[in-house]
């Protein structure tokens, strides 16, 4: 399949403050870390694709566009209005580094799902809204700069509703039945379920 006229975003400028010791996406789920299998993922699919940090010489190695966040309020809506803003693209797909098992076959049904007039193409799983597994257009900019200056850091806060696509949970589960794209390690118990699901329980 080609690759996108899109640019992935990798958010990894987090605090680390659940799992202590070794930035978190530089820990193994499988045979690679974290951010090698987003990275490998992402550069398959995507035309560009850049990394958010707070730390740019942690990750002087990655092929990819290193930047830090223009706002200093160290938040993940930070950090996607940093991607944002510095995308070649019109479109990015923007993830946390903390999500070993992103979907392609997810990413691919969003891109294909945009319509004209909507700006943000999120999936709606049964637990809620998954706003780091998400499209977002540059439209999206001022909104987030405006909650980013009036310090109201919540992502679905700097949302227009009328334009955002939602993708069912029904339609989720065909593509990804175990549901492993929106699964996030925050916790050492959660490093632990990630690596027996990635068949390496040690």
């Amino acid at each position: 399949m080609s690759r996108l006229d899109c640019t992935g975003v990798i958010l990894a400028g987090g605090m680390n403050s659940r799992l202590p010791g070794k930035k978190k996406m530089f820990r193994k789920v499988g045979d690679t870390t974290m951010l090698e299998a987003i990275h490998t993922l992402f550069d398959r699919v995507f035309k560009e694709v850049i990394l958010v940090v707070n730390d740019p010489k942690a990750f002087a190695m990655t092929d990819a566009l290193i930047v830090t966040d223009i706002d200093p309020s160290r938040c993940a809506l930070a950090g996607l209005h940093t991607g944002l803003y510095y995308a070649s693209h019109p479109w990015i797909y923007a993830t946390a580094c903390d999500v070993p098992f992103a979907s392609e076959a997810v990413i691919r049904h969003l891109w294909a799902s945009r319509r004209k007039g909507k700006e943000i193409i999120i999936p709606r799983t049964r637990e809620g809204l998954e706003p780091l597994s998400a499209l977002y257009n540059k439209t999206c900019l001022q909104r987030m700069e405006k909650s980013l200056s009036e310090k109201r850091f919540m992502i679905k806060k700097a949302f227009n509703f009328r334009r955002v696509m939602e993708i069912a949970p029904e339609t989720l589960e065909r593509l990804d039945p175990d549901m492993r794209f929106k699964f996030n390690v925050n916790t050492p118990e959660d490093l632990v379920t990630a690596r027996t699901m990635a068949g390496k329980k040690s």
